[in-house]
């Protein structure tokens, strides 16, 4: 008698168990839903701006298209993407690039300084120090991409390393 009460115990307890990660999954496929909706509009957001310690609002980016691009400053692959964006300055000067980091601030301003970002006019290298931003853009990889039209609608998205060739053929189109 006492191995079948343990018996159901353990049948409901495993049942329960069974309920609530289906309820959390459901609770994750539907937050990702909403990320893909969201984010097919750059949202206007405000953050730190790296370069000179000023709040930097998306809402000031207007008439160019934009891509935004989470890094780290210790990702090789993030590394080689931004000197690739160096080397073709002359074809992204119509276009807002904003870096966006969670690395710690003065590692990032280190990145900045080193790297001599400062030379590229358009370029803004955000602090995302909560990760609300990287949150909210679904990023779980890095680097990861995500251009916009000069409407601000969401042309094309990638996770991980890309050529540059196939982000300025989607800024040409």
């Amino acid at each position: 008698m006492r191995k079948n009460i343990i018996k159901i115990l353990i049948c409901c307890v495993v049942t329960v168990l069974i309920f609530l990660l289906g309820i959390s999954n459901i609770s994750k496929i539907k937050e990702k839903e909403n990320a893909k909706k969201n984010l097919q509009t750059l949202n206007d957001f405000c953050t730190l701006n790296i370069a000179d310690g000023s709040e930097f609002c998306t809402g000031s980016l207007t008439n160019k298209p934009v891509i935004v691009m989470f890094m780290h400053p210790e990702c090789d692959f993030c590394q080689e993407e931004i000197k690739q964006f160096k080397d073709c300055e002359e074809e992204f000067k119509d276009v807002f690039i904003l870096l966006i980091t969670y690395a710690p601030i003065k590692q990032a301003k280190k990145f900045y300084t080193s790297q001599k970002l400062f030379q590229l006019s358009n370029l803004y290298f955000l602090y995302d120090e909560e990760m609300e931003i990287l949150n909210y853009f679904d990023v779980n990889v890095l680097p990861s991409i995500f251009i916009y039209d000069d409407n601000k609608k969401l042309i094309f998205k990638h996770k991980g390393e890309i050529k540059m060739e196939a982000i300025l053929k989607q800024i040409k189109q």
